[in-house]
């Protein structure tokens, strides 16, 4: 295995781990959102305390570790596809 195979992969583990932390991130936001507001609407603010304890650290966590991965495959992106982005 040559390094270039050894790059190509790591690219594929980490476009696919990317792609994993996108929705990770998009679902736990989203419950954290919807958690707030029904919340805010059945005028419950332990529902908005208890929503934001249990989900804030996870999504910060979620969005941190695709950001992370976001810049890795950057790195790891095959030179033919960079180029094929610009044009």
């Amino acid at each position: 295995m040559t390094v270039t195979d050894l790059k190509s992969r790591a690219y594929t583990v980490v476009r696919v781990l990317f792609k994993v932390g996108l929705l990770c991130c998009f679902a736990l936001g989203t419950l954290l959102v919807l958690g707030q507001a029904a919340g805010v609407l059945a005028q419950r603010p332990e529902w908005v305390t208890g929503t934001s304890e249990l989900l804030f650290v996870p999504t910060v966590g979620a969005a941190a570790a695709f950001g992370v991965l976001g810049f890795i495959g950057n790195y790891l992106r095959p030179a033919g596809e960079a180029e094929a982005e610009e044009d």
